[in-house]
């Protein structure tokens, strides 16, 4: 089974202001969505929460929550507040998943890039000024731990955004 990051995140490392994504690709939302449709995916209890209810449709969750549980219907999912309790049945004999999508938020991917093997990152060519309230990627140990497995141009959105989507893949030895 392997452990695949996903995230946009801008030049600077932001991956959200406060509850927002501070863009608007939707060339990207499509890719997210063709690329995790019918697979697990990890998350944040916080970030869970802000997804739209179609970003629900097709997969199920693992959500890590340290605090209270909260129910959820008409959407698959397992809460647990123990990392290595996840890590545990993710590599149980018995699971047969192929693979598994970290989708944040900030701490869930600082908390498991060392414990992923690829990393795919829509990068955003936008940079932000005030980082008050930004939730940041770990895009130096990104940077020092994996290696880019393909060579994109920016790419313009419908929305006037530049992007690029970087596939990579974790060093031997990292």
């Amino acid at each position: 089974m392997k452990l695949v990051i996903i995230a946009a995140v801008s030049t600077d490392g932001v991956i959200g202001i406060g509850k927002d994504i501070p863009w608007r690709i939707p060339e990207d939302f499509k890719h997210f969505r063709e690329t995790t449709m019918g697979n697990m995916l990890l998350v944040g209890a916080t970030t869970f929460q802000t997804l739209p209810p179609k970003a629900h449709e097709g997969r199920e969750f693992i959500i890590l929550n340290s605090g209270e549980r909260f129910p959820l219907t008409g959407v698959p999912y397992y809460q647990f507040s123990d990392f290595d309790t996840v890590m545990s049945l993710l590599n149980h004999e018995n699971v047969s998943l192929d693979k598994v999508f970290v989708i944040g938020g900030s701490s869930i991917y600082h908390l498991l890039i060392d414990h992923c093997d690829e990393a795919i990152i829509t990068w955003v060519n936008t940079s932000f000024d005030d980082l008050t309230n930004a939730f940041m990627f770990p895009v130096e140990k990104l940077k020092s731990d994996f290696m880019d497995m393909n060579y994109m141009d920016w790419q313009k959105s419908k929305t006037g955004m530049e992007y690029k989507i970087i596939k990579y893949k974790r060093k031997s030895g990292s």
